[in-house]
């Protein structure tokens, strides 16, 4: 985050003059210069033989493509995962450091971050498209690929409606079109089992813990939301308008959440008996009646798996009523 530029004096010029330099100015520079070296790289390498195509990607953007892209990288794990799914692994020149499903996304070469992807490893990996999502990359990222002619194909999901459509519009760009429409097909069929066997349910109250210090949640316009409420539940910030919102315990204990998720993941450190003995968690009524759960890290991303986490999560709500005609064994409370 950039919290303004900051003067720095710096002493020994000839003249006896200090010289300003400003983090502002230093961040330019080295901007400039990494561009510029991608650049001449870019000059470096030839062209696509493969006829361009203008579309529109999801963000709105218009984007020259090539007809039948061979060489994709990928700049957010959701995006690997789609691309395995419509059987194009094998086109994956590059992806980012958190992609790691399926395990073979871990073997290809790494371009960096969601956030701070490597410009220069992009440029050397020749890709023919970059695909990324507009809730794990930044705009810098897109204008920075588009100053060096590198397309980037957008995509945004603000639901598990979005991320099917997504999947088939990835299918559609990249010459899988049949695939994409059937996966999707088989995908919309799960939610909408869950949606009828959840269908009169009584709606508890929850409360996904995205981080718990300080406490991050999903808000309403997210697919992580929209998951809950199909598997039959609200969260509690449904009526926030921020994607992620940050909560003091004191406004989550009075939302009196009827149950606590936690995606399971390596970063989240402590077990889930802490939160019995942490000020403020404790008071929490899910607490005391031992209604947290972990769920798969899969509900954090927008891909095919999404449609299992949403199965789990129906499952772990509503432990009485099957959430799938394939179901696996429902998730026991952890204490």
């Amino acid at each position: 985050m950039d919290h303004g530029a900051q003067l720095e004096a710096e002493s020994g010029a000839s003249s006896g003059q200090p010289r300003l330099l400003t983090r502002e100015r230093s961040r330019t520079l080295r901007k400039v210069t990494v561009e510029f070296v991608t650049l001449l790289l870019l000059l470096a390498t030839p062209a696509a033989s493969m006829p361009p195509r203008l579309v529109t990607d999801q963000t709105g953007r218009r984007v020259n493509i090539p007809d039948d892209p061979q060489r994709l990288i990928s700049l957010a794990p959701s995006i690997t995962e789609t691309l395995y799914a419509l059987g194009l692994g094998d086109r994956i020149v590059g992806d980012t450091t958190y992609c790691d499903y399926p395990p073979e996304a871990r073997l290809k070469p790494h371009i960096g971050a969601l956030l701070n992807p490597s410009m220069e490893a992009i440029v050397a990996l020749k890709p023919d498209l970059v695909l990324g999502i507009a809730e794990a990359n930044r705009r810098e990222t897109a204008d920075q690929l588009e100053r060096l002619s590198i397309p980037l194909y957008g995509l945004t999901a603000h639901s598990v409606e979005e991320t099917l459509h997504s999947i088939e519009d990835l299918g559609q760009v990249l010459g899988r079109g049949d695939q994409g429409k059937a996966l999707v097909e088989s995908l919309r069929r799960r939610v909408d089992e869950v949606r009828v066997r959840m269908t009169g349910q009584p709606k508890p109250k929850v409360l996904f813990v995205v981080w718990y210090r300080p406490l991050i949640t999903a808000g309403s316009h997210t697919f992580i939301a929209d998951a809950i409420r199909l598997a039959g539940g609200i969260t509690i910030a449904d009526d926030l308008p921020e994607e992620w919102p940050k909560l003091s315990l004191e406004s989550a204990l009075h939302r009196d959440p009827d149950i606590i998720l936690f995606s399971k993941s390596e970063s989240f450190s402590p077990a889930l008996d802490e939160f019995r003995e942490l000020p403020g968690w404790r008071d929490f009524r899910a607490v005391k009646n031992h209604r947290l759960y972990f769920i798969s890290d899969t509900i954090n991303r927008p891909s095919p798996r999404l449609i299992d986490a949403l199965e789990e999560v129906a499952r772990t709500l509503h432990p009485d009523h099957r959430a799938s005609t394939s179901e696996s064994p429902r998730a026991e409370p952890k204490r």
